[in-house]
């Protein structure tokens, strides 16, 4: 979460059609997420290394999901909500 309003930042860039956009940012343990112009969603996908390739040759997994931009806004409302229910993934947004 507390990489949330960048990724806010581009889809509103996208919503206006200011520029072309293309941002992807790892979130820990080989998860990436991505904003990317013509597809309206927030992509959080895991990544893998394949066997004999080198550490910087990572390729999308099957493990991960795509939520539309309705769907992120929703989940960005219900986390004051998840923060009162588990005040220790506070932490987490601060980091």
């Amino acid at each position: 979460m507390s990489i949330r309003r960048q990724i806010n930042i581009e889809l509103e860039e996208i919503e206006l059609y200011i520029h072309s956009v293309a941002y992807r940012a790892h979130i820990g343990d080989n998860y990436y997420v991505s904003v990317t112009s013509g597809f309206d969603c927030v992509d959080i996908h895991h990544f893998y290394v394949p066997y004999g390739l080198p550490c910087d040759q990572v390729h999308p997994s099957c493990n991960g999901l795509a939520l539309r931009l309705y769907e992120w806004k929703h989940l960005l409302k219900l986390v004051p909500t998840t923060h009162k229910g588990h005040p220790e993934l506070i932490i987490a947004e601060n980091k």
